[in-house]
């Protein structure tokens, strides 16, 4: 059985982070559009495809053209393409079935329902799909009736726990993280910020975010806001946080949770989408959505039992482990093996 996977990264994602990372762990080619198709002419057919059934560029249409060189190449064999981002780069399938009938295609959906429903409109050209991954248990029931699709499997997003590890020695007090921009609460953080202030004492909370999104952290003087991160810099603010303060309006698999946890790092965020099933086992904490009251009041709670912390902090670590790209491979391959048979 031959894997191609069709790769795309998201710039804001940390190099040892994002569902990318599969690519390092299967034994898969890796589909990056590599071709010497002009890229005038792959520019003109992009423009003829309708954003509506997800996003389709110059790259996708090179994407295409490398999957179907290397199809040609291994035509008679039996064949995984699986698109590492659903919401992206799907299209003509129905083309490639009929050339390629020993070949399966699937695909990891990232986005929330809703999300993806607003997104993607005119999900056509995604119901040829032979199978999908959810990294979210709030999509399954979803995907399986958007995609008309029954094979429709949750897998959890992988993390790498030997580069997000825990180090403790440069831990500090009542220091709050804050990391992100996608589906973030802005609007419930900056209504905590100023309590918080005025019941936690020396309170530090730093913001990693892009630059663009700086103007949505309201300015406070025990904010910093961070942006140009880089991995490394990133592990250790995880490594100096007393908590991961995290606020969302909605999540399928968050890679800031993931990489906290694997850091072990004690959580506060909210009880949407798929946290819970990410948190689950854990004694990280979970607040119903647009609650500020809660968060200010359990943050505090929180701060002022180190016992408490330091068991959240290990729980996050175990959970971690169990998602390790590592752990995950059995999952991802079953779900292979059961496409190619069926």
């Amino acid at each position: 059985m031959n894997v191609f996977l069709i790769h795309h990264r998201s710039p804001h994602h940390a190099i040892n982070s994002g569902y990318g990372r599969l690519m390092d762990y299967l034994n898969a080619k890796v589909v990056y559009g590599n071709t010497k198709f002009p890229f005038r002419l792959a520019k003109v057919l992009a423009g003829f495809h309708s954003q509506s059934m997800g996003n389709y560029n110059v790259g996708s249409v090179l994407k295409a053209i490398e999957l179907y060189q290397l199809l040609k190449k291994n035509k008679g064999q039996k064949n995984i393409v699986h698109f590492l981002n659903g919401e992206r780069d799907v299209r003509h399938l129905g083309f490639f079935k009929r050339r390629f009938p020993n070949t399966k295609f699937c695909a990891t959906f990232h986005k929330p329902p809703e999300i993806l429903k607003q997104t993607i409109p005119n999900p056509t050209a995604l119901q040829k799909l032979d199978a999908a991954i959810a990294v979210g248990t709030n999509q399954v029931h979803f995907l399986k009736e958007w995609l008309r699709l029954e094979n429709v499997a949750y897998i959890p997003h992988g993390v790498d726990t030997q580069f997000f590890a825990p180090y403790t020695s440069i831990k500090e007090k009542n220091s709050l993280l804050f990391v992100g921009q996608h589906l973030r609460d802005f609007d419930t953080f900056n209504k905590s910020v100023p309590k918080l202030a005025v019941a936690i004492a020396n309170l530090q909370i730093r913001v990693v975010i892009h630059p663009a999104y700086s103007s949505k952290i309201e300015p406070h003087s025990c904010v910093d806001i961070l942006s140009d991160v880089n991995d490394e810099q990133l592990r250790r603010l995880y490594h100096q946080a007393t908590l991961l303060y995290l606020p969302l309006l909605d999540s399928t698999a968050c890679n800031s949770l993931l990489e906290a946890m694997a850091c072990g790092l004690p959580i506060i965020t909210t009880n949407v989408g798929g946290n819970a099933n990410y948190l689950k086992n854990t004694s990280n904490i979970l607040v119903e959505s647009g609650n500020v009251d809660g968060f200010i009041n359990e943050t505090i709670a929180l701060l002022q039992d180190e016992l408490r912390l330091t068991n959240m902090g290990k729980s996050s670590r175990e959970k971690a482990i169990e998602m390790d790209w590592v752990n995950l491979l059995k999952d991802v391959n079953q779900f292979y093996q059961k496409m190619i048979s069926q």
